[in-house]
């Protein structure tokens, strides 16, 4: 029997194969379109079997194709592993992590993580974007998503980085004009603010485990979180968020808290990354970061609670 030896071939093939079509192939190894057909078709060559079938759309593996995706990619993701076990740090911490963020939570804590990360790591290149988009990793070529909110997505790698507490909050002058609001229901009668105009509700859960679901009516709508903070501080309306984007205006008195025996559902944050890219190590150590630093700010904030006023 003839020795098979195009190994860098049956790689990329499982590659094209993941991404569903050579464009998001480039997108996510780095290779050019041309040279990914090109090896493409010098595997069936060498193989004599048609492994895809090329399409507008992308391309559609054969049933030949499918059966030598299916056999050869789990090997292949466990000696990449072997590979990234056997490196040390400084060259397994190493390379580029293209990322997509949440634009508040990056700017408020992701982002200072991440430079502090290149520092101590500086063959590592982030390449950081942005945006409230449900980006697609596989599609657009992204290493390492961070989402709030529930996860969908099958077939990724996913870990939950924290969950994140949330208040009901309004300024005193606000609190002050609406002395009528003493129980959720309540809230649906007063100016609230949110990242959207419809479809809100907000779950709130009290210290007894009562639970309540208001629809307040959204008078002003944004979506960024640090914009209706400051419309919660001028005055505008109630406002359900984060705790950690708060903590500062709790204390120095510009937001009170309202109705502070009911919660609302904190909003989980998860990140999420193929499970056989190359940069496993890298991105795991990167979530791993996100993961402790917000662990030690809910430590610190249950150790130092901000007083302040409540309603």
């Amino acid at each position: 029997m003839k020795t098979f030896g195009d190994f860098d071939g049956l790689a990329l093939f499982i590659r094209i194969a993941e991404a569903g079509g050579l464009a998001a192939a480039e997108r996510s190894t780095g290779i050019s379109k041309a040279t990914l057909s090109r090896r493409l078709t010098a595997l069936e060559v060498t193989l004599n079997i048609r492994l895809v079938r090329r399409t507008k759309k992308g391309i559609v593996l054969t049933d030949q194709g499918q059966q030598l995706f299916d056999s050869s990619r789990d090997a292949f993701l466990i000696a990449e592993q072997a590979v990234s076990t056997i490196q040390d740090d400084k060259v397994a911490l190493s390379g580029t992590v293209k990322l997509s963020l949440p634009p508040d939570l990056a700017t408020e804590v992701l982002a200072p993580i991440l430079i502090g990360f290149r520092q101590r790591y500086p063959d590592v290149v982030i390449d950081m974007t942005l945006g409230d988009r449900r980006v697609s990793l596989i599609e657009e070529g992204y290493d390492l998503v961070v989402r709030m909110g529930g996860v969908a997505d099958s077939g990724l790698m996913f870990k939950k980085i924290a969950s994140l507490p949330r208040t009901i909050v309004a300024s005193p002058a606000f609190v002050a004009a609406h002395p009528e609001v003493k129980a959720p229901s309540d809230l649906n009668a007063v100016s609230a603010l949110a990242i959207r105009r419809d479809l809100v509700e907000w779950e709130l859960r009290s210290d007894h485990g009562q639970v309540a679901k208001v629809h307040p009516k959204i008078g002003f709508a944004a979506n960024r979180q640090t914009i209706l903070i400051e419309a919660a501080i001028s005055g505008l309306g109630v406002a359900n968020l984060p705790d950690f984007m708060i903590d500062r205006a709790l204390a120095a008195g510009e937001l009170v808290r309202v109705l502070p025996e009911w919660r609302p559902s904190p909003v989980e944050m998860t990140a999420l990354w193929q499970k056989d890219r190359i940069t496993g190590r890298l991105i795991k150590a990167i979530v791993a970061e996100f993961t402790e630093a917000f662990a030690e700010r809910q430590r610190l904030a249950a150790e130092v609670a901000p007083h302040s006023q409540s309603l």
